[in-house]
């Protein structure tokens, strides 16, 4: 009995990396397997360099009986028990083949967006779909059109090897021609929250006075009042930079600090993702609870909003206790590649087929 991963034609670096470490985690396991996917794309080719075995089957040419019938034979062919969809196109390809060839579970990683392209008839025939995060859990599940019969979240993996040194470390010292010396802390605050701003500014202030060789490298997202500001607040802080619209260099922005300050729970929290995967310590504003990768003293500081002093206090133990910089830093690396890792979303993956394989009284080796 074999595991089909199927994706019509993926074209990022990541998603292909997906499925190769799916790929492997099936391999580790003994679980036979194979792809399917379009002829000639970077999948067909990298899985047949790698030795894994490739289906092609033009995905475009899907929809009439025929070309049903001899994807479906082929699926039989393979004692195909398991089916797991990677993109839409692969969805709407295979899916019906999957019935008429009897695969046993059939489900899905999907994306928001489909619910646009795809009628919800076709995800009623999937025994589960796979969610990166609970607020696209959400979404599927208030859709009543739906009924689908399972979803679990896991989320998205990162690639750990492009944080192993490889970003010019020296990158933000020579924008900004800053000193030898300089500590940089990176802040990620959402610029149009004045007030939140206001309160972070009241913090660094406080460290302008203790901390001379600490630099606050402000990484906003959003537009900064800037006049407004200067009208209410002077901004005449010696430690204090602005480096926006960074994302075009964000790995070697973020590659470049000594410290990241997550400036809101209301930030994508991929950014807090990658600082600590590139082992900064990190200092979050916002409430216990408000996320799983910040624990308090163990993997960074965690202070409450509209607490100026406290957070300074949290950006100076850092600053002065290298050590300590260290040791939180690598905790919350070490939790970040055992939650978030691809490593550790292939597992997840691979654990959940055999979960759905049991419940459905299936096996999915030889």
């Amino acid at each position: 009995m074999a595991i089909l991963l199927a994706a019509a034609d993926p074209q990022e670096e990541l998603q292909l990396k997906h499925l190769f470490f799916v790929a492997q985690e099936l391999k580790k396991r003994s679980y036979p397997f194979y792809f399917l996917t379009n002829p000639g794309n970077k999948l067909s080719s990298q899985a047949k360099l790698a030795g894994y075995p490739v289906l092609n089957f033009k995905t475009g040419s899907s929809g009439g009986w025929l070309a049903n019938w001899q994807l479906a034979r082929k699926m039989k062919k393979q004692g195909t028990s398991l089916i797991h969809f990677f993109d839409d196109e692969a969805l709407v390809a295979g899916l019906k083949a999957s019935q008429k060839a009897e695969v046993a579970i059939k489900l899905a990683s999907v994306k928001t967006d489909w619910l646009k392209r795809i009628e919800p008839s076709k995800f009623r025939e999937l025994d589960s779909l796979i969610c990166a995060n609970d607020e696209n859990k959400r979404q599927w599940l208030k859709n009543d059109d739906l009924r689908v019969k399972s979803v679990e979240v896991i989320p998205f993996g990162l690639d750990f090897s492009k944080y192993q040194n490889k970003q010019k470390k020296s990158f933000l010292r020579e924008e900004l021609r800053l000193k030898e010396g300089d500590f940089l802390a990176g802040l990620l605050t959402p610029l149009e929250d004045l007030k939140i701003f206001r309160d972070q500014l009241e913090a660094l202030k406080i460290l302008n006075e203790q901390a001379p060789r600490l630099k606050v490298i402000v990484l906003g997202q959003g537009s900064l009042h800037l006049e407004q500001l200067r009208h209410e607040q002077p901004l005449a802080i010696e430690n204090l930079c602005f480096y926006l619209g960074f994302e075009e260099k964000r790995a070697d922005v973020l590659a470049s600090l000594d410290m990241f300050i997550f400036g809101a729970f209301s930030l994508p929290e991929e950014y807090l993702l990658e600082a600590m995967a590139l082992r900064l310590p990190v200092v979050g504003v916002m409430t216990a609870g408000m996320t799983e990768l910040i624990i308090n003293r163990e993997t960074g500081f965690l202070v409450p909003p509209n607490d100026p002093q406290t957070l300074a206090q949290a950006i100076l133990k850092i600053y002065l206790d290298r050590s300590l910089a260290q040791q939180l830093a690598q905790q919350a690396y070490n939790l970040v590649f055992n939650k978030h890792s691809c490593e550790a979303m292939a597992e997840k993956v691979v654990n959940y087929y055999e979960l759905l394989a049991l419940q459905k009284g299936v096996r999915l080796g030889r």
